[in-house]
């Protein structure tokens, strides 16, 4: 382990530190917490209770991992009155990724390898994420939440409760998932989209709650999807129509 100075950081004696990685200054390595061969831990890094940073990761500078969920919190303060310890749940991040600065993870979340995320991104509680994953700067991902290999999620995507997307997806800038369909003024299960293999959604398009995109759809740049599509359809518009089927000889 290489420290860059061991005045200005905290590494909790029950913590395993590889000795090939290297902490930066001003960064907290809670109880429970396991850093691989060749992590990188840049300047004010905190990472709570039973975390994994698996080797040759990147953590960029003021990233939370491991953000305690609501009803940790709670725990957290009562076993501090009662003097017990608290063992937060699993979060773990895959080999070789790289989490730019002022990411927030938090405990219950599995990222897989080779995955990268812009500067800013939330990942919230129960949510795993397959290899090879990207997503893009200022992207929320609101818990409890599917996300396949080979995604690619640019700036600015908020994906809710409840969703679940495939493999080699592409959602485009600003593109917005829901799972309310009510917005309150009625009882209804949270039910957020299923988006399935190789569907690619434009800039500023918005996907309803419980909507299915079949494999293969294309959602247009602005479109507002309120029916479920068949395979390779493209739909454009508001609301979203049928343009025309995917030409075979595209990827």
């Amino acid at each position: 382990m290489k420290l860059e100075d061991t005045n200005n950081s905290f590494i909790h004696k029950n913590a395993i530190v590889h000795k090939n990685a290297f902490i930066d200054t001003f960064s907290t390595i809670g109880k429970g917490v396991t850093i691989e061969s060749g992590v990188y831990i840049s300047k004010g890094v905190n990472i709570y209770g039973n975390a994994l940073i698996q080797s040759g990761t990147y953590i960029g500078e003021n990233c939370i991992i491991g953000h305690r969920q609501r009803a940790e919190l709670l725990e957290v303060v009562k076993s501090q009155r009662n003097g017990t310890d608290y063992e937060s749940p699993l979060v773990s991040i895959g080999t070789d990724c790289t989490i730019r600065a002022g990411s927030i993870i938090y405990s219950e979340v599995l990222i897989g390898s080779n995955c990268q995320t812009g500067h800013n991104v939330m990942i919230r509680e129960k949510t795993s994420i397959g290899h090879n994953t990207v997503i893009g700067t200022n992207t929320v991902i609101d818990g409890n939440v599917v996300i396949g290999n080979k995604v690619s999620i640019q700036t600015g995507v908020y994906i809710p409760l409840y969703c679940r997307i495939g493999n080699n997806v592409f959602m485009g800038p600003f593109s917005k998932l829901t799972n309310d369909k009510y917005m309150m003024q009625k009882d209804f299960d949270l039910i957020g989209p299923t988006i399935e293999d190789e569907v690619s959604l434009g800039a500023n398009s918005v996907i309803l709650p419980g909507i299915t995109l079949k494999r293969g759809t294309i959602v247009g740049a602005g479109a507002v999807v309120t029916k479920n599509t068949n395979e390779r359809d493209i739909v454009v518009g508001n609301p979203a129509k049928l343009l025309k089927k995917k030409p075979a000889d595209w990827i």
